[in-house]
């Protein structure tokens, strides 16, 4: 790779527009890096990492030149991974997005808290997307495959305390379902983690892609639906603040996001 440049991969209008802070309803871009420090059990991303041509270089030149284009369609940008913040450009290319009046999702493990907290003072964040790996710092580790469980339940704490305080910032915890490891008194773990954060939202994950994962499934849609369904009744206070993504459709389709 030459000297200023990053792998990117752009998707433009990928996302489903997911989050009130983007107001206009339009499609969110995929801007994502092609490195990460984790390699969790549940994600492809290690095998889609490995055709460089899916992650072509930028330069900001040719990055600025890209949002442009972008911009005739939807000012919404999700930057994500692998890791985004491992790109040491990352500031950079959130500056380019908010020159123009983008609106910026990171989306994020959490593990590296002083980048987040640098974006977040210079006001380039406006949804902190946040996935926990597991329900205890081993197993978040396990579930990560890695050794240092700091970077994935120290620093994730630390990133979702940090953007739970910010003003003008919405922040998303993401928990991935994969079947025989989620339960009613997971999502009840759940709510006693996010019990100090009153206005973060819950995001679960169905565990999908299983054709490219070894052994590792989701839950049936419908059991994980009534899963969460009874979760909010025990537990009224996630009403309003709880959404379940069944399958891939919900990330694309906003209707098929189940918001309890």
């Amino acid at each position: 790779m030459s000297e200023n440049t990053f792998r990117l991969r752009i998707l433009p209008a990928y996302f489903t527009s997911t989050v009130e802070e983007f107001k206009d309803e339009k499609p969110v871009h995929f801007v994502g890096y092609a490195k990460c420090n984790f390699n969790c059990d549940f994600c492809i991303f290690g095998q889609r990492s490995k055709h460089l041509e899916l992650y072509p270089e930028y330069t900001l030149e040719q990055f600025e030149k890209k949002v442009w284009k972008l911009l005739t369609v939807s000012k919404n940008f999700k930057i994500v991974g692998g890791e985004p913040t491992l790109n040491p450009y990352v500031k950079d290319l959130a500056r380019i997005i908010r020159l123009y009046g983008g609106k910026i999702y990171l989306d994020t493990n959490g593990s590296r808290p002083r980048i987040i907290k640098e974006m977040i003072e210079e006001g380039l964040v406006d949804v902190l997307g946040l996935s926990l790996k597991g329900l205890t710092p081993q197993q978040a580790a396990d579930t990560a495959s890695i050794t240092n469980t700091k970077l994935c339940w120290d620093n994730l704490f630390e990133s979702l305390e940090l953007g739970s305080k910010a003003e003008n910032v919405r922040v998303l915890l993401t928990y991935v379902a994969c079947e025989g490891q989620f339960t009613d008194e997971s999502l009840d773990t759940l709510g006693d983690f996010l019990a100090p954060y009153p206005d973060v939202i819950l995001k679960i994950n169905n565990c999908y892609n299983e054709e490219y994962l070894d052994g590792i499934k989701g839950l049936d849609k419908s059991e994980i639906y009534d899963m969460v369904k009874r979760f909010v009744e025990r537990r009224p206070e996630y009403k309003g603040r709880t959404m379940l993504f069944k399958d891939h459709d919900s990330c694309v389709d906003k209707t098929q996001i189940a918001r309890f």
